[in-house]
């Protein structure tokens, strides 16, 4: 269809007129885009939010906690060389952060040297 054939009674439109039609065509076409677009994200975004188990509260976090305690429970010991392992990087962990939990802590006075 040409601008020159857009016509109301009989009348032809002026191009002003024909500029406000194709702005409200294009602002309708823009608006439904928005309003699908916003549909996908928002149902993407609460199918993750509710599979993410860190985000559920009350009881379905506790019967979580609890499922992961008892399978946790139930899992064979692991070797004695990876519970060294563990335990040495742990020791080591502590040894290097303890002066910076003992200020924050109040255990030095600032000012003191750090007796580790």
């Amino acid at each position: 269809m040409s601008d020159a054939e857009l016509t109301v009674d009989d009348k032809p439109l002026s191009p002003i007129q024909i500029f406000c039609v194709k702005v409200v065509i294009v602002t309708a076409a823009a608006l439904a885009m928005f309003y699908v677009a916003d549909l996908v994200i928002e149902s993407s975004i609460r199918r993750q939010a509710e599979s993410l188990q860190i985000l559920q509260g009350g009881p379905a976090f506790w019967r979580n906690a609890e499922n992961k305690l008892l399978a946790l429970a139930d899992e064979p010991d692991m070797s004695p060389e990876k519970k060294k392992k563990i335990l040495d990087a742990l020791r080591k962990l502590s040894s290097k952060y303890k002066p910076y939990f003992d200020a924050l802590s109040g255990d030095v006075q600032p000012g003191e040297p750090n007796p580790h």
